[in-house]
């Protein structure tokens, strides 16, 4: 599926405010609120957007952290796999370079971290463990990919759902809601959930 002008501006109004109504995007755009309502639909059950609530872990106390892994013995996707069954990760993406996991993690304390960091060096195949704890958070729409044509190649070209996913933002403690729409007209109105991404 690929995006276009429309389908674009619609997924940066929603950036803005994942609870703006239909109405009010219809207005802005010059559309229907119809059509609006079927291109969010579409590009939900697509996997290109996911309505997602944020917090900033950091003004709750919390320990936020990055994590790059490297990976011997077994297929990197493996360990991923067996990673994004824990809360405490929010997101898990293979990388290329130095490094063949990136993950972002939050704990509720430095003791849960201390466990946290003990239970990767555990984890089979996990070799090295650089980790980059979070000071102070200015912004975190971890990946705007529908503003321009580099974004439109990612949506329209081979990526699977996986690499869609994250389309809109993914935050590292966030409450993640479901996506169907609200009777009010609003995206997003479900119950929480929790959202890892591979």
């Amino acid at each position: 599926m690929s995006a276009d002008d429309l389908d674009r501006r619609l997924v940066e109004l929603l950036v803005e405010d994942g609870r703006r109504a239909y109405t009010e995007m219809a207005a802005i755009v010059g559309v229907s609120e119809a059509t609006v309502r079927t291109r969010v639909s579409r590009l939900t059950s697509s996997g290109i957007l996911r309505i997602v609530a944020l917090c900033n872990p950091l003004t709750l106390g919390h320990q936020s952290v990055r994590l790059m892994l490297s990976v011997q013995g077994l297929r990197p996707r493996q360990v991923a796999r067996s990673l994004a069954s824990n809360p405490m990760i929010g997101h898990v993406s293979l990388t290329s370079g130095a490094h063949d996991i990136y993950l972002e993690a939050t704990a509720r304390d430095l003791t849960q971290l201390v466990e946290l960091l003990d239970e990767l060096r555990r984890t089979p195949g996990v070799t090295t463990i650089d980790q980059y704890v979070l000071t102070r958070l200015y912004k975190d729409y971890s990946w705007n990919g529908l503003r321009d044509q580099s974004g439109q190649r990612a949506v329209g070209g081979s990526a699977g759902s996986a690499g869609a996913t994250g389309a809109v933002t993914t935050q590292t403690g966030a409450i993640r809601q479901t996506d169907a729409a609200g009777s009010n007209g609003r995206p997003g109105h479900g119950s929480p959930t929790t959202d890892t991404r591979l």
